[in-house]
């Protein structure tokens, strides 16, 4: 251990470099895992649930999730509910109290369920993998005694 001022001036720039690279690394990582995280619930979703499920439970959580505020709203909104080729017309009343809507409600919020947690056992096992690819990658280069064409001493 040395207290000379200049073995911890470059002690401590060589900690600054190392920390500013590693979170510039978990940084990259983190961003494609979070887009890897949200193209897989996309894709679970798209496979587990039909798309006319998908719009018309996504229709019926929109309609719950204004249901504090129908009665400030002067003009209610009129929904186009699609049914295996037919057209229906609901107000947000009628989509609420709908069992089919509410069944629709339920497909998708336990096919999103399914989709985030399946998306998140990947990216977990997606993020110990590139760590250690990594990991391992780092420690074999720091071995080399020739590192970007400088001699380590």
């Amino acid at each position: 251990m040395s207290f000379n001022a200049k073995d911890m001036t470059q002690g401590g720039q060589i900690a600054s470099m190392r920390i500013r690279m590693f979170s510039q690394i978990a940084n990259i990582m983190l961003y494609c895992l979070f887009i890897f995280f949200w193209i897989l619930v996309g894709l679970v979703l798209w496979v587990k649930i039909s798309w006319q499920t998908f719009v018309n439970g996504c229709i019926y959580w929109w309609c719950t999730t204004l249901e504090g505020m129908r009665d400030l709203i002067k003009s209610q909104p009129v929904y186009e509910i699609q049914y295996y080729g037919k057209t229906f017309r609901m107000n947000a009343a009628q989509v609420l109290h709908d069992k089919y809507m509410i069944w629709c409600g339920e497909q998708l919020w336990s096919a999103f369920v399914l989709a985030t947690v399946v998306a998140l056992v990947i990216c977990l096992i997606t993020f110990f993998v590139v760590s250690w690819i990594l990991g391992r990658q780092g420690k074999q280069q720091s071995e080399n005694e020739v590192t970007g064409g400088r001699q380590l001493t």
